[in-house]
């Protein structure tokens, strides 16, 4: 009896740890969706600050605009979720998982590195920068 409580604890214990490393992205596929997130950011940061997209346009609608000249800038981004956040002619892209629950990068258009790994914390899938607060106007 004893054997076989600890196979079942033995086994339970295997599949918590195998379910907990799916809860966290993998290091190297964020850091390189992070090297393509700052390309989409600048992006989308130059349409909004020189193109002047129409009021209330969506985020799917500025991110085709802003990608326009080179489509390939949303590939890596297609199982994901991406907002976007604009304000005084500045915006900040957010990457979150396919559901939208939960936010993995967030970088602003208006800095070179990239900014927030929200991965790394377990954000859920808001905006945690301000464009007063990483552009300079």
């Amino acid at each position: 009896m004893k054997k076989i409580l600890v196979v079942v604890l033995a086994l339970m214990l295997a599949v918590s740890i195998g379910c907990g490393k799916k809860d966290k992205p993998d290091k190297k596929v964020m850091n390189k969706l992070a090297s393509s997130l700052t390309k989409l950011a600048s992006a989308v940061e130059s349409t909004v600050r020189y193109k002047k997209p129409p009021k209330g346009i969506s985020d799917q609608e500025l991110l085709k605009l802003a990608t326009k000249h080179d489509p390939r800038l949303l590939e890596p981004f297609k199982e994901y979720t991406v907002k976007v956040s604009q304000k005084n002619r500045h915006a900040i892209v957010l990457v979150c998982t396919k559901d939208g629950k939960r936010g993995l990068l967030e970088d602003a258009g208006c800095s070179g590195p990239m900014d927030k790994h929200l991965w790394e914390t377990s954000s859920s899938c808001k905006f945690t920068l301000t464009v007063d607060d990483v552009c300079k106007k």
